[in-house]
């Protein structure tokens, strides 16, 4: 699926969920540091492919997280390999494609701070702002602060109507972002 025969991404829509399954490992990353990520890159166009995959390495882990149509978000760990041969729906060679790391300067600055909160992003879609209707888009991990004055201390991915997006700051969208936080005791760091 996304271009790589082996991936079987797990779709959520519910950030309760989401959390449900995911908890106690995201719990775990919570002191640790995203070293290091990937991209799925299209080499004709020179750009990111933002329909495919992210892939964050976090503590020798890879965490590959997808936004799906408008209310799907995935999250698998370890489940295909980077060296994997990339194929967009049968496009072979008229769209190469190969995985990119760090190619964005802005989230690469981001890189090896230690991670302080993760929150599962949720979004009021219909603008109705009943507690059903909101439905998860996304992740967010919130980075050591460089000085007071740093709100550029965020490595989130989200849903960006069917395609990925990536942000260094806070996601904002008044009254419609609502974040689940990620709890727990982890190691004394919390």
């Amino acid at each position: 699926m996304l271009g790589i025969p082996s991936y079987k991404p797990k779709f959520h829509n519910s950030g309760k969920s989401f959390k449900n399954e995911f908890e106690k490992t995201l719990t775990e990353l919570i002191g640790k540091k995203i070293e290091r990520y990937w991209l799925m890159w299209d080499l004709n166009e020179d750009e990111w492919l933002a329909d495919g995959p992210v892939v964050l390495e976090i503590d020798g882990q890879r965490f590959e997280f997808t936004a799906y149509q408008l209310d799907d978000f995935s999250m698998t760990v370890n489940s295909f390999e980077l060296s994997e041969k990339l194929d967009w729906y049968g496009s072979g060679d008229e769209m190469p494609l190969t995985w990119k790391e760090n190619p964005k300067i802005e989230l690469s600055k981001n890189l090896n701070k230690v991670i302080t909160d993760i929150n599962i992003l949720t979004y009021d879609f219909y603008q109705k702002n009943k507690e059903s209707e909101f439905i998860l888009v996304g992740i967010e991990f919130v980075l050591k602060k460089e000085s007071e004055s740093d709100e550029e201390n965020f490595f989130s991915i989200y849903n960006g109507l069917d395609q990925n997006e990536l942000k260094n700051t806070e996601l904002r969208i008044e009254n419609q972002i609502k974040r689940i936080k990620i709890t727990g005791y982890n190691n004394g760091y919390k």
